[in-house]
């Protein structure tokens, strides 16, 4: 084993708030788990974090803001910002962090509790789409499952372990946006709005100039992405 991409944590920010602790437990002891394998092995490591660690701050924000503005509104982006810091304090391990955006698109392992994928299901349902009235102009970064794969991709291709963090997004949309690429494919869709504490956060844009940088430009077509995701009820089509 050459390279290991570390998946292996409990998700889901909103519902991070009912089971701090077990999340706590279970996703540092995965991550603490994975680095003692990678330093006994000489294996590189590549990490996922989330933009979700900047939480109330400026209205652009990037890799090299000061500590002060990085204030993560959920038990869950805490301990991503508590992993960044345990892979700091590595001294021989080498790394690459990427603070991936919320996800959207199909795979085999499909989850609907992200904003678009979750809204795609209840649109293609004829459910309500449940919008947090706080978050409907305010803007969030968004990351193509197709972009996640590049980076992965061009972190191996390119032995891009530079134990340092990377912001990594196709896009920076409001849930408004998103609900209009939504209603570009499918007319009639329900929307409810609904008051909830995670998402009582400034708007704001993550800058991802970073990684393109680097030589890598994320910019698939979260439309396409939403499409398919629709598309994979069509079988629910009278």
């Amino acid at each position: 084993i050459d390279y290991l991409i570390h998946c292996a944590s409990m998700t889901n920010a909103e519902k991070s708030f009912g089971k701090e602790k077990e999340m706590f437990k279970n996703n540092l002891n995965c991550l603490k788990t994975v680095m003692n394998f990678c330093n006994s092995n000489k294996v590189k490591l590549i990490h996922i974090s989330s933009t979700s660690v900047y939480g109330k701050q400026a209205d652009l924000v990037d890799e090299t803001c000061e500590k002060k503005y990085l204030k993560p509104q959920s038990p869950y982006a805490k301990i991503k910002l508590i992993e960044e810091n345990l892979l700091k304090k590595q001294k021989k391990l080498k790394y690459t962090t990427f603070r991936f955006g919320t996800i959207a698109g199909v795979s085999k392992g499909i989850r609907f509790h992200t904003a678009v994928n979750k809204f795609c299901f209840n649109a293609a349902l004829n459910e309500n789409i449940t919008v947090y009235k706080t978050a409907l102009h305010q803007y969030r970064p968004y990351l193509s499952l197709k972009d996640a794969f590049q980076v992965f991709k061009f972190c191996i291709d390119n032995n891009f372990f530079k134990n340092d963090i990377y912001n990594a997004l196709s896009g920076n949309f409001t849930v408004n946006q998103i609900l209009k690429k939504i209603r570009k494919i499918k007319k009639k869709i329900k929307i409810t709005f609904v008051k909830s504490k995670i998402m009582n956060q400034l708007s704001y844009h993550v800058d991802d100039t970073k990684l393109k940088n680097e030589g890598l430009k994320l910019n698939s077509n979260l439309e396409k992405d939403i499409k398919d995701t629709l598309n994979l009820f069509n079988y629910l089509k009278q």
